[in-house]
This record gives structure tokens, sequence and C-alpha cells, in this order.
């Protein structure tokens, strides 16, 4: 049951915090030579119980698991921490309509959501939304009558994605985090900056993007639409989020996408970073989700790499900022 203190929030979080992966548990991590070894470290390291740790993606799983749980358990305003699980919910729908479209059964649904996964599995079942929230009951029955017509992945996922943006939008208004408001519009705008580079990529033209474009924010779909034919443009637009930013984002519209992504993801972390040890923010507790998060894909790319020969430099080059 949620608590009605953020400081009682965040005296749990001071005592979680003396297990999360810092630089040391990292760099034994990364220094270990075989996939084997590296699991064994993370059983050693605290991170995943030994009936855990000999699967990864198990272990890392459950550490969200965990984390979102006891996020919901002690946030004093769900209004605001639920849209940061809302991700899960959005991708479980998502999985559960691509699964019934191939007339199979939808695998890994995480149980991170806001949403139990039983209810959202007999709504897809049915196609009937009416124990959904509001914000996605109207958007899922429209494209269940263009499903109905044609089953298109792309469709699932763009209609899924602007609402779960409108959802955060929606409930954020008016409650009071404007670090949060700002995470969003941030990082609906490196979203959309990503769609437009990759429908380019694709050989489509701006009229497929403007269908894809989402709202909300802060650089306006028409200024992306006006760059379609001139994505030089581009770092410019991304310039107030910083020059580590501005200057990835020159090398990603000559096609290396993945360091956009990643300086744009620590960004996002940072704005959460001066309310680490503030007693009186619902900012720490948010900022301790996304670090959780971190933390998992953290594990999930050391041992994916380690797996497929990567040295530990290589996969260093991958790892997003942990702490912001």
């Amino acid at each position: 049951m949620a608590q009605g203190s953020i400081g009682y929030a965040v005296g749990r979080i001071s005592v979680r915090r003396r297990d999360r992966l810092d630089a040391a548990k990292l760099d034994r991590l990364l220094a270990v030579e075989t996939p084997q070894e590296a699991v064994r470290a993370l059983q050693e390291i605290g991170w995943a119980a030994a009936e855990q740790s000999a699967d990864y993606e198990q272990a890392a799983g459950e550490h969200m698991r965990r984390a979102c749980a006891f996020v919901r358990e002690v946030s004093p305003q769900s209004r605001v921490t639920d849209c940061f699980l809302l991700r899960h919910d959005v991708q479980n729908l998502k999985l559960l309509l691509k699964a019934r479209c191939l007339g199979q059964d939808a695998d890994f649904l995480s149980t991170c959501g806001t949403l139990p996964v039983d209810v959202l599995r007999h709504a897809v079942a049915e196609a009937g939304y009416t124990r959904l929230p509001e914000g996605l009951r109207e958007p899922l029955a429209d494209l269940e009558r263009r499903l109905a017509v044609r089953e298109d992945p792309l469709d699932i996922d763009v209609t899924l994605d602007k609402a779960l943006y409108a959802l955060a939008f929606d409930a954020l208004r008016g409650a009071g985090s404007r670090v949060a408001l700002a995470y969003f519009a941030a990082r609906v705008d490196l979203v959309n900056a990503l769609m437009l580079l990759r429908v380019r990529a694709m050989g489509r033209g701006a009229a497929f993007l403007a269908a894809m474009l989402i709202s909300g924010g802060n650089i306006p779909e028409a200024a992306l639409l006006e760059r379609f034919d001139r994505p030089e443009e581009l770092p410019r637009l991304l310039s107030p989020y910083g020059p580590r930013v501005a200057a990835v984002a020159k090398a990603a519209v000559q096609g290396a996408l993945p360091g956009l992504e990643k300086a744009m993801d620590d960004y996002l972390l940072s704005l959460f970073a001066p309310y680490r040890a503030r007693a009186d923010a619902i900012e720490a507790l948010v900022g301790y989700l996304l670090v959780q998060e971190r933390e998992a894909s953290a594990v999930r790319l050391i041992l994916a790499g380690k797996l497929n020969g990567f040295t530990g430099e290589a996969i260093r080059e991958r790892l997003r900022d942990l702490y912001g």
C-alpha cells in the first residue's frame, strides 16, 4: 500500500542504495573473461541470488520487478510515478496484439506496469478495453477497427506509443513535477528525431513521418517536417539538450544512431540527479526507478557482450551513465 510521505520513501531508498551496481562492481563484471565468470560475479557482488544468476535475463527481470513493486508500494504520488511504469503496460499490449495477429501466445510479458497482466491479456483476447484507462480505450478501439482490415505491426507500435505519451502528459499536468514533464517532452523529441532519421534511411517520405510523429515535445512537429530534407539542421534543433547531444546528433545524421540514443538517455537521467538526496521531492523516487532500469540494462548488455565475445572496453563504450 502506498505511503503518504515522500520522506519515508526516500529513507527506504537510502537503504536500498547500499546494494547498487557501483563503479567497482561494474568494473568487476567487465573484467571477467567468460560468461560463466560473469554469472558467478553477479552472485558474488550480491546483485542476483544463486537461483537467478545462472540466467542473467531472469536476474535483470527480477531486479526490475522488485524495483517497480517497491516504487508502487512507497510512492505518495502515484500520479507521477505511474507515468514511468506505463511503458511496461504499453509493451505488454504491443506483444499481446502482435501475438494475436500471428495466432500465437505472447511471451515475456512484464509485471512491472500499472495494470495486471491478466487484465491486459483478457482485453486483447476479447478486443474489449472497458477496464483499461480512458486514454488507452479510444486509441485501442480505433486500432482494432484498422486491424480488422489490415494487420500492421507498425500501426500497433505507433498507436500505442502516442497513447503512452498522451497519458503521461495528461497525468503530469498539474501534478507538481516540472522535471517529470521536462523528461517526457525531451524523450518525445528524441523519439521523433530518431524516427526522422530512420524514415529517411527507409527511403520513405515526409508524409510517412508525419503520421508517426508524437505530440508533446519541445520541438514542434512542423519544425521536424521542415528539416526532413535538411537533416543536417537536426543538431541545432537538439542543441537545447547540451553540446554532447548536439555533437552526437551530427554523427547520427550520417547513420550513427546509437550514439544519439545513448547521449539523450544520459541527459534524461541527469535531470533527476540533483534530487537524489532530497527528502521532499518525488523526483528522488523517479530517479531511483530510472537508475534501477539502467542497472538492469547494464547487466544485460555486459552479459550479452560476454556471450558474443566482445571485449570489456567495447562493452563499456555502449554503457549508459548509471547515475546521471
